[in-house]
């Protein structure tokens, strides 16, 4: 991720806008679920795909991200997957799709902004094409969640900006931008969104007992891990306890039990 601004600065309404999206996120989930649940789909429970495979959501996107960021840039980094690339869980399918995509499109973008070829003194011509670092997608499943970490190179940011990449409204996208035609602004906006990306993912991600998480080096890049919470029968309807925590109490009482 790189440097960025807000667009607009004066307003906070960060409370407002996530009490409004809970409420939305709610009412479609339990719409979807009551259709959903009349018309059985082999695979599901209601909303839920069992054993959804996020490596495969990771590879459709990627396709689909990496041929939007050459339309834009001419150049895109390769991802690469690792880790347990078999793992497996039951979740809302679009919900995994949008986290996935958000996070996934922010490391690319920032990534190639940051190494693409450079403009030589405005005569357009660029210098020698640079060697764009990859972008790596690391999975992995644990007892209660399963962890897709996304890392790129696209130098990281300051802590004051880490902060405020949380608010709604915050974006990388630049308006002077708005005053070319030619400068596939609209694509630039497609790829960069309008500020609401980071905040709306990690407010999926919570809904039912997960997280997101920034690691941000300055001048290198940033890690993003995303953790989606296993939504196995039984699980709560929504996050009240950290399933973590619960599931390391669990342990500690069997370990202390007489």
């Amino acid at each position: 991720m790189c440097q960025v601004r807000h667009n607009y600065p004066h307003f906070r309404l960060d409370s407002f806008l996530d009490r409004l999206f809970i409420t939305r996120i709610s009412a479609r989930i339990l719409m979807e679920n009551y259709i959903r649940m009349r018309t059985p789909q082999e695979g599901h429970i209601g909303v839920v795909q069992k054993e959804l495979s996020p490596l495969r959501v990771l590879q459709d996107l990627s396709t689909e991200i990496t041929r939007l960021t050459e339309a834009i840039y001419g150049v895109a980094p390769e991802i690469e997957f690792r880790g347990n690339l078999t793992c497996t869980l039951d979740y809302i399918p679009r919900h995994v799709q949008f986290m996935c995509q958000e996070l996934l499109k922010n490391a690319v973008r920032a990534t190639t902004e940051r190494h693409k070829p450079r403009n030589l003194a405005g005569f357009g011509f660029t210098s020698e094409p640079a060697s764009i670092p990859r972008v790596a997608v690391e999975l992995q499943k644990g007892d209660v969640h399963v962890i897709i970490k996304i890392s790129d190179q696209g130098g990281g940011m300051p802590k004051k900006i880490q902060e405020e990449a949380w608010q709604y409204g915050w974006t990388t996208a630049d308006n002077e931008d708005d005053a070319d035609p030619y400068s596939g602004c609209s694509w630039r906006k497609e790829l960069a969104g309008y500020g609401f990306g980071l905040p709306l993912t990690r407010l999926h991600a919570q809904y039912f007992g997960g997280d997101v998480f920034m690691q941000a080096l300055p001048g290198h890049g940033t890690d993003m891990y995303l953790l989606l919470n296993h939504l196995k029968e039984g699980s709560p309807s929504i996050e009240e306890d950290d399933p973590s925590t619960a599931l390391t109490e669990t342990e500690n009482r069997s370990v202390n039990a007489p």
